[in-house]
């Protein structure tokens, strides 16, 4: 028996983990956190070690922590000016090599410089194409000298005016000054205004008046010249930003790579100085524990072992306080239900996985749902395109292939259900003139629907004593009062199915109707006994889960109903003609969106079912990942 248990716990339980505990001088802690590092094996958890020191990083996280400020500092600006960055994997050996290279290490001050340099100039340029645009302004008036405007009494405004306004800006002028000159050539919109120096506050009035003041550059004489000077200015600053940002795009391009390389080496040091938290020590020695996959003890083994005497391993018997954390080892096949699996809560590690299960019981819902042969056909060819195009999506990718498996029981009960794209078979052979003689008689959905919907409450009792079965499986060795309670809901749902069936539909004969409720009312008691009155208030709950699998029945022939509304209306038929030829890719066209509906509906039904109703009966869920301290979970971060 208990070797009929390991066989199931091995294919339906989370991988068999072990606690271990390590003991290891100081002296070579260093070197064994780095070979624990490197091999990957095992996750260490914080834990307290009484008489033992709490643990804290190792000296030498400082100075890795500030050099890695340093280095993402000097990353930073090189990445605005590298090329675009290729795949990179990092080498060890090349780290180490490239952290001995100190040119490396030294260009950040080169850097700093540089960086500085072209922010200096390009705050240049702008200032310079701003004062051009002005000076632009000022080419009217390209003969004049600007420096010699203002002179002890005299002075002078030059702004931007509608045409419209000057009038106006003539007649406050008139008004508020006693000399002045202004000169507007063209059109107007820029003119010169000179006039005689007094106490008054003139903005205000200028504004007023629709005169906008330009400010002019101060070392302007006379416009052209002007212009050609700073224009000569502009080209040399955007020359020197030129040169530094070439000599910025060579450092980039020739050490980027190097410095993400010796970014990624302090990481992984910083790794190994921080985990040392997790430790408790005392003067000589350090200990800490962890969870390694019970398969992976003895290459553990060997690592501890390589510094003999210095560091030793103990196996630590597992406690009930204890919380292992969950690895799912499902065959390739299982591995788009483990998606399902992964996307809620993770079974903890003494519960069944709920993968392998959702492999068999989600297909044959979903087929029960779509139940049509030539759909099932069309979400296999979906499903093979979305898989291609999809590749590289880590949801749409297992989506897709949840799809694919699924159309073969689709497949399958389209046969059963007789629907050939809508129609049944016969239809379409008699139809093609190929013949009059049904093959076989299948279970038309739309002829039965009574029928159809006792069925789907049939698989729903099946489906969810499935799931009390394992869920009792789960509690027996840990709660057999609990496991008990299982089987109790198992007779529970089917003494009332028995009860209602025989009492309100007279399915069953009286005496065995009477029989069912008295399993129900055993079953309840027993339910009160192990699981208190919260028992009974969950009742109602079944019920409910029982009757949510007739929406199988109905969403499966709303989709029969679309289809028949399809063919009524574009069925490329022989007795249609020429209209066949017009007909045909309306007619695909229409299915296909049909299928795909089909299919996303029964994706959606048919995980609710498993998740919801199926999967709350045994799995608390709670889990956590492994996260074994290695250098290639940093990689993946």
């Amino acid at each position: 028996m208990s070797c009929f248990r390991s066989e199931v716990d091995a294919m339906m339980k989370p991988v068999k983990m072990q606690k271990v505990r390590i003991f290891s001088l100081r002296s070579v802690l260093s070197g064994l956190i780095t070979a624990l590092h490197k091999e990957g094996l095992m996750e260490i958890t914080a834990e307290k070690f009484e008489g033992l020191d709490e643990g804290r990083p190792l000296e030498f996280f400082n100075v890795v922590s500030e050099q890695l400020v340093r280095m993402r500092s000097i990353n930073a600006m090189m990445e605005k000016h590298a090329p675009k960055k290729q795949p990179h994997a990092p080498n060890l050996l090349e780290i180490e090599e490239a952290i001995r290279q100190s040119r490396v290490l030294t260009i950040g001050e080169r850097l700093k410089v540089l960086t500085s340099n072209v922010t200096a100039k390009e705050s240049e340029i702008s200032r310079l194409k701003e004062k051009i645009g002005i000076v632009d302004k000022l080419l009217p008036f390209k003969d004049i000298d600007f420096t010699k405007l203002d002179t002890r009494s005299i002075t002078y405004k030059v702004g931007e005016i509608p045409a419209e306004k000057l009038d106006a800006l003539k007649h406050i002028l008139d008004k508020e000054l006693e000399l002045y000159n202004l000169v507007a050539p063209g059109a107007g919109k820029v003119a010169l205004l000179l006039y005689k120096k007094s106490d008054k506050n003139l903005d205000q009035m200028f504004s007023s008046a629709g005169f906008s003041i330009l400010e002019i550059p101060p070392e302007t004489t006379s416009p052209i010249t002007t212009k050609r000077s700073l224009e000569a200015s502009l080209k040399s600053a955007e020359a020197d930003l030129q040169e530094a940002n070439t000599e910025l795009n060579k450092i980039a391009a020739d050490n980027l790579s190097k410095v993400n390389d010796i970014i990624y080496s302090l990481k992984v040091e910083a790794d190994r100085a921080e985990v040392a938290s997790k430790f408790g020590f005392s003067r000589s020695m350090v200990t800490f524990e962890g969870w390694v996959m019970e398969k992976d003890v003895p290459k553990l083994a060997k690592v501890i072992d390589a510094f003999g005497e210095k560091a030793m391993l103990e196996q630590v018997p597992l406690t009930h306080h204890d919380k292992p954390p969950t690895v799912l080892g499902n065959p390739k096949i299982t591995s788009p239900f483990e998606f399902i699996t992964n996307s809620y809560s993770l079974p903890n590690y003494f519960e069944v996985d709920p993968s392998t299960l959702y492999l068999v019981t989600l297909p044959i819902l979903y087929g029960m749902i779509v139940g049509d042969v030539l759909y099932g056909v069309l979400s296999l060819l979906l499903a093979r395109w979305l898989m291609k195009k999809f590749e590289k999506s880590y949801i749409m990718s297992n989506v897709s292939k949840i799809w694919y498996y699924c159309a073969f029981p689709t497949m399958i009960w389209g046969i059963i259900f007789d629907e050939w794209g809508g129609a049944s078979h016969s239809f379409w052979l008699k139809e093609f003139g190929i013949s009059s003689t049904p093959l076989y008689s299948g279970f038309h959905r739309m002829e039965e629907v009574a029928m159809l919907v006792a069925i789907t409450a049939i698989v729903g009792i099946l489906h969810l004593t499935l799931a009390f079965l394992v869920g009792a499986y789960n509690q027996w060795y840990h709660s057999k009062k609990h496991a008990i309670a299982k089987f109790a809901w198992i007779g529970v749902m089917y003494g009332g199915a028995i009860a209602i069936s025989s009492i309100m539909f007279n399915v069953f004969p009286p005496a065995i109707g009477y029989g069912g409720l008295g399993l129900l009312v055993i079953s309840t008691i027993i339910l009160v006994i192990t699981e208190g009155i919260i028992g009974i208030v969950e009742l109602p709950g079944l019920l409910g889960n029982v009757l949510s699998y007739t929406r199988i029945a109905a969403i499966g022939i709303a989709g029969v109903v679309i289809a028949e509304l399809v063919n009524n209306a574009f069925a490329p038929i022989p007795k249609a003609g020429i209209m066949a030829l017009v007909f045909l890719p309306v007619f695909i066209v229409l299915h296909v969106i049909n299928c795909f509906v089909a299919m996303f509906e029964a994706l959606i039904q048919g995980g609710r079912l498993n998740i919801v109703e199926f999967r709350s009966k045994f799995l608390e869920g709670g889990g956590k990942f492994f996260l074994p301290f290695s250098m290639q979970a940093r990689e993946n971060k």
